[in-house]
């Protein structure tokens, strides 16, 4: 594995370099602090009064949490800054956001994992997002909205890049996720009963990658890449934020980071979650 820091924007071939498996780290983009200052803004709108957002845990009953963590992550994804700040991201990559689509940027917070785990905490197992439907072409971002520690981060296991994992996604549908599963987020709070695409077989810890990034220092690497959750058994709260890239030529023409294992047979059924970069126009669909 190739680990680059800061060189995203000196970088002629950035997504050629993450088709092959390379991990981008970037500590000084404009736009990843932007949006950092936007969660900010929107987790001070949602939870009015709180001055330490990462005790927010520790101030309410779980069911009030889902609650008002439902509601901001409607107010942070369905706002139309976030687009104009992926749009600036694009540009400030030095690529051309007429090139690219988008899917909307998540906000995630994870508290202690004996506090809550599944529905909008949901710990993901090891997996590769082309297991939920991803296109193999996928650049995945992600950053701390606040500082972190290697136990609080999202672990990457680049050593099963080009390696299968035995996997249930060839009996997961995105469809189905979509329509049904996908709204069911906040009536799963004990537990987590929606069905996730998930190893069948161990995935060995040893070559594990826990970066702890900085607020507002960004991943950004291959959906292909195996990542989960680091189960948060610290007394903060983490939030993050994530997006979703994908080169337009590249969906046509087929290419992107190797397929070793996805069995997903549905991917179109996510294209309507895309947006041009250019435009906000949604994705109409591959055309031949």
């Amino acid at each position: 594995m190739d680990l680059y820091v800061n060189q995203s924007r000196s970088s002629a071939s950035l997504k050629e370099a993450i088709y092959n498996g390379a991990i981008f780290l970037e500590t000084g983009l404009q736009a990843a602090q932007r949006m950092r200052e936007f969660a900010v803004h929107s987790i001070s709108h949602v939870f009015e009064g709180v001055v330490d957002h990462r005790s927010i845990h520790r101030l309410m009953p779980v069911e009030e949490f889902v609650s008002n963590v439902t509601r901001l992550k409607g107010y942070f994804t369905n706002s139309g800054e976030v687009k104009e700040i992926i749009r600036g991201f694009v540009v400030e990559l030095g690529e051309d956001p007429a090139d690219y689509l988008f899917d909307v940027p998540r906000l995630r917070v994870v508290p202690h994992y004996e506090y809550l785990h599944a529905g909008i905490s949901y710990a993901y197992k090891p997996h590769r997002d082309t297991w939920y439907g991803a296109v193999q072409c996928q650049l995945n971002t992600w950053m701390p909205v606040y500082g972190i520690t290697p136990d609080q981060t999202m672990m990457i296991n680049p050593s099963y890049f080009t390696v299968p994992v035995k996997n249930s996604s060839a009996d997961w549908q995105l469809t189905d996720w979509i329509g049904n599963e996908r709204w069911r987020a906040s009536s799963n709070v004990k537990e987590e009963t929606r069905p996730h695409p998930v190893p069948l077989e161990e995935v060995s810890t040893s070559a594990e990658l826990r970066v702890a990034p900085n607020a507002g220092e960004m991943l950004i690497f291959s959906g292909v890449h195996l990542h989960g959750t680091v189960p948060n058994l610290t007394d903060c709260t983490r939030f993050s934020v994530d997006f979703r890239l994908m080169h337009i030529g590249d969906m046509k023409a087929g290419r992107g980071a190797i397929n070793v294992d996805n069995g997903c047979a549905d991917a179109e059924a996510g294209f309507k979650d895309y947006f041009h970069a250019d435009s906000f126009k949604p994705f109409e669909g591959l055309t031949v």
